[in-house]
């Protein structure tokens, strides 16, 4: 598993933890990333979760996702904070080969209402989830 520096005080408070439906081994850090990785199984879309662990001037950063049939990292983010953005700009400028996709909170409140109510188990900002 590897570990990140919360970005916002949402980002401290996020429901960390393994999602039984989705996998039984990943730990995801947030709502946001284990309904992510819900939407690309129900479209059929390949992914790895915290792939690989990039070194960047001042810090390493993990991306979020990586979607091996299109060669894309994805990073959901529901707030851009200057550490963030400072990283976002130091990995795209080390990094100008590899596609990242920031998916923010405005997109992601699209995707959510374009799957929830197609995908079981779909978490909302009060549910109920417990880790287990």
């Amino acid at each position: 598993m590897n570990g990140s520096k919360p970005t916002s005080p949402r980002a401290a408070r996020a429901k960390a933890g393994i999602r039984p439906d989705i996998d039984s081994k990943t730990y995801f850090f947030s709502r946001w990333e284990a309904n992510y990785a819900r939407m690309l199984n129900s479209t059929g879309v390949k992914w790895i979760h915290q792939p690989k662990r990039f070194k960047l001037k001042s810090q390493n950063y993990t991306p979020d996702f990586y979607l091996p049939e299109s060669d894309k990292y994805i990073e959901i983010k529901n707030f851009l904070s200057e550490y963030s953005i400072k990283r976002d700009r130091e990995f795209r400028e080390l990094y100008p080969e590899l596609e990242l996709e920031l998916i923010l909170k405005v997109d992601y409140l699209k995707l959510e209402e374009e799957y929830a109510h197609l995908i079981p188990n779909w978490e909302f900002n009060n549910s109920k989830w417990v880790d287990r």
